[in-house]
């Protein structure tokens, strides 16, 4: 705890997906802030003590709960010993996601339903639970989005439906619980290093990762303590006028995807730079 930049002292954090990858990193930067955090997993027990225990030696008292979401009688049971443990809540992280990658000619109507249950139906659900003590704390919704909601990720169809129409929940949200005093924002982050990109691109991930480096505004491939940092950043009492947006941390790594694009396209080299670049005339 030598850290003394604390701006999140004595709040309480529920950040789902907590186990691993961007929600573990969520929790490890607002423990290292000062705020108690509650992580939610599914199956990973093992990885979520770990998180627990290193979260925990930053500020004491975070613990973690069982909880499916595309399950409602475990989302009521998980919150439900959430409000009944603590006396205060001031932020809730949906960050956990999952869906079927396929093209959408190829989904089954089982598949659609637990995507939309995760992103959509228990996240409404979860701000209702949470919601007295949210009100209470004068709290604050996060809710994480993705890149397959702005822009075509093959076999993405499915999640960007529900991720961006968690965006629009947040919209609602802001104007329908700011007057009480409840926030609500999204984040959507870009392209993250994380396992499960390596698992999902397998022989791909290393030269994918390589034209990432190569050709992202920043130079470099966002970890997932990255994109963490804005969520963290979120929390902040200063952050309460950006009620009802959706800011992406992605390092313009979106907006500069088709200059990227034909960056390679032009010159063979993700990391030939402008000034190397043929001019083509259109």
């Amino acid at each position: 705890m030598a850290d003394e930049h604390r701006p999140l002292e004595g709040k309480v954090a529920f950040v789902t997906g907590g186990s691993r990858g961007l929600g573990a990193a969520t929790a490890r930067h607002l423990a290292r802030w000062g705020c108690r955090v509650i992580i939610s997993y599914r199956e990973a027990a093992d990885e979520a003590a770990a998180v627990v225990e290193s979260c925990s030696a930053l500020t004491p008292g975070a613990w973690s709960v069982q909880m499916d979401l595309i399950d409602e009688a475990s989302v009521r049971d998980g919150l439900g010993r959430v409000v009944e443990a603590e006396d205060r809540l001031d932020f809730l992280v949906a960050n956990a996601a999952a869906t079927a990658l396929k093209p959408l000619l190829a989904l089954k109507m089982h598949q659609i339903d637990k995507t939309f249950a995760i992103t959509v139906r228990h996240f409404i659900l979860m701000v209702q639970l949470a919601y007295p003590m949210l009100e209470a704390a004068q709290g604050r919704i996060i809710a994480v989005s993705g890149a397959d909601s702005v822009g075509y990720i093959p076999s993405h169809g499915l999640l960007g439906a529900a991720k961006a129409s968690m965006e629009t929940l947040v919209e609602y949200m802001a104007c329908e619980l700011g007057p009480q005093g409840v926030t609500a924002v999204g984040v959507l982050p870009g392209y993250i290093d994380t396992d499960s990109i390596q698992m999902m691109t397998g022989p791909l991930y290393e030269p994918l990762k390589r034209v990432e480096v190569e050709t992202h505004p920043l130079r470099q491939a966002a970890t997932p303590e990255d994109a963490a940092e804005a969520i963290a950043l979120l929390c902040l009492d200063e952050a309460r006028w950006l009620n009802g947006q959706v800011v992406r941390n992605d390092g313009a790594g979106l907006f500069a995807m088709q200059g990227r694009f034909f960056q390679v396209a032009a010159t063979g080299d993700p990391g030939r730079g402008d000034e190397e670049a043929p001019i083509i005339g259109i």
